[in-house]
């Protein structure tokens, strides 16, 4: 990172009173924290969403996981949920799947949330 990306961001973080701003824009959107609550932002430094969650991940092919109240999932860039399905954990998508646990199994997913064998 040079110094104009992390004066950006140090900017980005004391105007908006964010906690942590990501210093990777993948897919255009990066994960910050206020106040324990996680979510992406544009590079304006605006929320992409109004949506909270306990944590979230940067963007990997189109979606990022997100975890709220012990459960993970994967979100697209508005924030909404891919599907409906909720996991104990869930990966990155890299190739087209994500790798998923749920009550001890583990297992592949595609973006839409069904479950490849």
């Amino acid at each position: 990172m040079n110094a104009s990306s992390e004066d950006q961001l140090r900017q980005i973080r004391e105007t908006f009173g964010y906690d942590y701003v990501d210093d990777s824009f993948s897919g255009g959107l990066a994960s910050a924290r206020k106040v324990k609550e996680w979510f992406h932002i544009r590079p304006d430094g605006q929320p992409a969403y109004q949506e909270r969650y306990d944590d979230v991940s940067p963007f990997s092919e189109g979606l990022a996981w997100a975890e709220k109240d012990g459960k993970w999932f994967h979100i697209r860039p508005n924030g909404q949920p891919a599907y409906e399905e909720r996991y104990d954990f869930v990966s990155l998508f890299f190739e087209g799947l994500a790798r998923v646990q749920k009550g001890g199994e583990e297992f592949h997913i595609r973006p839409d949330g069904t479950r490849v064998d």
